[in-house]
């Protein structure tokens, strides 16, 4: 058997951590006021399906004691502790959600009780019911046969209606504490001979938030040669420990955001989980935030801003695609934006406005230092003597390295570059870019192509342009040259083109033309 089936609490002295529910319970079952319909309402492994049990032995015991409790001992507590007594059915309802189940239910319910004096019938994951299936067991709630009670549980509350919820006499749940974790599973550990340092019944009383049955079956999985080691928790659970946490706040405090980073990217080698660790971060920084207002401490909003951040990170992790990156803004934000001073308080670093910087264009391949002062030193030339008609064409193959991706790149190589209203430095002039492929046209002439390639000349030139395309269908012998109309003023340069001959290769020119990929 598990260790939480084992160690299921089977009276109700065993039922830690619900002091409230355990005191309300043992006073109704001495004075005979057991309600008809409970509801049990709480987290996961509290408690709520134990109690159940527990009740359900209370009304059958045969020998229970003077505060209540069932003796344990009798043929009815024993049956319901091995879950053989057949007046006592448990549902769930997860699987049995229907009208049709519940229809089935309230036909049964009206026989007697078969061995014990009343039947039980609780139900796990009641939310799971659907709205019919609801209404369905609504008078029957309201109006048992005097020998028959019904135990709700649930998880999730809200999901019960208001009409369940008030024929029922309804029970809170609460997280159990870390410290009454710790003092049952150094019980379990000393009934089953484990020898479990303290650290390691700490960690997971601290990770399981609340869960007793989860601590129970962490502590079993965990467990190897009857010895629990806060080592072997640490690397399974991916829990880095109190000292990294103090260390990366220290850090923090100083503003060092180099370090921060760094043990950030630690801790995400080491293979650690960052949801983990950010949780640690955060319940470090809610212990110090708490402690500084039992104490009166000031400048407590730091504490605050950092648990804002670093939740927002913690949110980020669900989708980021690199896992660092959220924790690696927390940090920037927090160093950059924020800090704290010797007395806790927040102090906004003043930044100096950047410099403007030109838009930056995605390159196919890597420039060279050599290349960036050369697009420098053009850039400075046209802005202090402008720059003459040619030029733009001449020095094209400049603006073709900062055009991606390489399809638009490689159409572009195809154009005829023609300058139009050629305008002083401080104001704009217009490119056409002329083709006669129609394939090479289409793929420059939409808006984000032609985008692209006014901020790739922006870039290279310092200057506005704007850019156009035209068509020119020719044939093989044709002149491929703008118009007088459209040089306005610049000489026609014609070039008298050879015929061109069919491609001996055609699977090359078309990859070549389309694009290989």
């Amino acid at each position: 058997m598990a260790l939480y089936g084992k160690y299921r609490p089977q009276n109700f002295k065993n039922l830690v951590g619900q002091d409230h529910i355990r005191e309300t319970i043992l006073h109704e079952i001495l004075k005979g006021t057991l309600t008809h319909a409970y509801l049990f309402a709480g987290p996961r492994g509290t408690g709520k399906t134990s109690t159940a049990r527990l009740i359900a032995k209370a009304l059958n015991c045969e020998k229970k004691g003077n505060e209540g409790e069932p003796c344990d001992e009798c043929d009815f507590c024993k049956s319901i502790s091995e879950g053989s007594l057949i007046d006592v059915i448990e549902i769930d309802a997860a699987s049995n959600r229907g009208i049709d189940e519940i229809r089935d239910l309230k036909e049964k319910i009206q026989f007697a009780p078969t061995r014990s004096k009343t039947k039980t019938y609780i139900i796990d994951e009641v939310h799971m019911l659907t709205k019919e299936a609801f209404n369905a067991l609504l008078k029957t709630l309201e109006e048992p046969p005097e020998n028959v009670f019904f135990i709700l549980c649930t998880t999730e509350l809200h999901k019960i209606p208001e009409t369940i919820i008030s024929r029922c006499q309804h029970f809170d749940f609460k997280r159990i504490d870390v410290r009454t974790i710790m003092t049952r599973l150094n019980y379990i550990a000393q009934m089953e001979g484990i020898k479990a340092e303290d650290a390691a019944i700490e960690l997971i009383a601290r990770h399981v938030e609340g869960s007793m049955r989860d601590a129970i079956g962490l502590m079993e999985q965990m467990t190897i040669d009857n010895s629990l080691l806060a080592d072997h928790i640490r690397s399974h659970l991916g829990i880095t420990g109190h000292q990294t946490i103090e260390t990366i706040l220290d850090i923090l405090a100083k503003k060092e955001t180099a370090k921060a980073i760094h043990i950030i990217n630690e801790v995400h080698n080491e293979g650690y989980d960052l949801n983990t660790f950010t949780r640690e971060i955060l319940e470090c920084l809610r212990d110090k935030l708490v402690t500084g207002i039992q104490q009166g401490q000031p400048g407590t909003e730091a504490w605050l801003t950092m648990i804002e951040i670093f939740g927002e990170a913690r949110d980020m992790l669900r989708n980021t695609v690199i896992p660092q990156l959220p924790l690696e803004i927390a940090v920037i934000k927090i160093c950059g934006a924020s800090g704290i001073s010797k007395d806790s308080t927040v102090k906004i670093a003043e930044t100096e406005p950047a410099e403007k910087e030109l838009p930056a264009i995605q390159a196919d391949e890597q420039s060279t230092q050599e290349e960036t002062k050369t697009a420098q030193t053009l850039k400075k030339e046209f802005e202090m003597e402008g720059y003459a008609s040619g030029d733009m064409a001449k020095n094209w193959p400049r603006v073709l390295e900062h055009i991606s991706p390489p399809s638009l790149k490689r159409s572009l190589g195809e154009a005829k570059i023609i300058e139009e209203n050629t305008a002083p430095p401080s104001g704009a002039g217009n490119i056409k870019l002329v083709f006669n492929a129609k394939f090479h046209f289409d793929k420059v002439n939409l808006i984000e192509s032609r985008s692209k390639i006014e901020k790739a000349i922006e870039h290279v030139f310092g200057k506005k342009m704007t850019v156009s395309c035209e068509l020119v269908l020719q044939t093989a012998k044709a002149d491929f040259a703008p118009s007088d109309s459209s040089m306005r003023g610049q000489k026609q340069q014609k070039k008298e083109e050879k015929p061109v001959a069919p491609p001996e290769n055609l699977a090359k020119k078309v990859m070549e033309m389309f694009g290989e990929e």
